[in-house]
């Protein structure tokens, strides 16, 4: 019994020691810390904005006309189809059941 009363009275010490630690590890920040990482916030905005930029370079069409379209014969066989055989477009899909 004396074993666990003596365990019960340290708890709330060792956690009041934790607690002062904490408090004096966060010290407030200085107006020049809080300038400075307003500027590293501003450079890292710069970035992103340059590199959405180029994201946006780079998924731009190329200026021009489209290819010209293709004919194309295509021999399915005997596969199954719907509508009829000599049709003038005719689409087709390529899938595995796996």
């Amino acid at each position: 019994m004396k074993r666990c009363k003596s365990n019960l009275s340290l708890g709330p010490v060792l956690i009041g020691i934790l607690l002062a630690s904490l408090a004096s590890a966060q010290q407030p920040q200085t107006t020049d810390d809080l300038k400075k990482d307003i500027e590293a916030l501003k450079e890292g905005q710069k970035a992103i904005q340059k590199d959405l930029q180029e994201i946006k370079t780079l998924l731009q069409r190329p200026a021009g006309p489209p290819p010209p379209p293709q004919n194309v014969v295509l021999e399915l066989g005997k596969s199954p189809f719907k509508g009829e055989s000599k049709a003038k477009l005719t689409l087709v899909e390529f899938s595995d059941y796996q």
